[in-house]
């Protein structure tokens, strides 16, 4: 599948006839590896139609299954042009949604660390998205502003339409207690319609298959979290 940006995206669908609910995947910062490709397979033995675009355009991490050096991570991640990536997502819904067999009601944004962040963008992009589960984004506010980042997520958070989950870890030290606190309380001041669910003794990415951030109890825990949330705004 091609999107209007031009940026393919591999699709997998489910066992049976649809229509089918859709899921828009953000890859974590690594690209699209193993680990993102075992959630499309999980989220499509759900029942949903998975599209995961590579924002990245080809151009991501050498070795995107590598959890023991972030080195080369950090560099993409620093090149990133988040207003672009955010647009891939969003222009991926709009292909996913064309799609035969799929209900152009019932399609979500999921995304993990810096593709949460790009899923988030791409939720506030649109108006007609069912929700946004987002994992542990890691650019809630950029260490600086500029044209590849114009404007801080948090700031944009007003403009979320669509029902969103954001799932963190207690020690995670992108979302300290103070933000989290502040994430909070423009949610309520703005009158979101968003949750926040907080992960005890887990840090940053702790849904790495494997290495030092992994944290397999809150793995666990959020799996379940975002599966019910999904399904509840995902109904027929």
């Amino acid at each position: 599948m091609e999107g209007a940006t031009g940026l393919a995206a591999d699709v997998l669908l489910p066992e049976g006839g649809g229509p089918h609910p859709a899921v828009v995947l953000g890859a974590e910062a690594y690209g699209v590896n193993g680990f993102i490709r075992g959630v499309q397979e999980r989220l499509a033995g759900l029942g949903y139609a998975v599209a995961l675009p590579d924002y990245y355009h080809g151009n991501g991490p050498a070795e995107p299954d590598n959890y023991d050096d972030f080195t080369e991570v950090k560099e993409h991640i620093g090149r990133l042009d988040f207003t672009r990536g955010a647009r891939d997502l969003a222009a991926t819904v709009d292909a996913v949604r064309a799609m035969p067999g799929i209900d152009p009601r019932r399609v979500a944004v999921w995304g993990y660390c810096t593709g949460g962040t790009l899923a988030w963008l791409a939720a506030g992009l649109r108006g007609d998205l069912a929700a946004a589960v987002l994992y542990f984004p890691s650019q809630p506010v950029f260490a600086e502003l500029g044209p590849a980042r114009p404007v801080h997520p948090v700031d944009l958070l007003w403009q979320l339409t669509c029902p969103a989950l954001f799932l963190y870890g207690d020690q995670d030290k992108l979302m300290p207690p103070g933000a989290l606190a502040d994430l909070r309380a423009r949610i309520d001041h703005w009158q979101v319609d968003a949750q926040v669910k907080v992960y005890s003794g887990a840090g940053h990415s702790f849904t790495c298959p494997r290495g030092p951030m992994r944290n397999a109890e809150a793995d666990r825990a959020a799996w379940t979290d975002a599966i019910t949330f999904l399904s509840e705004r995902m109904e027929a």
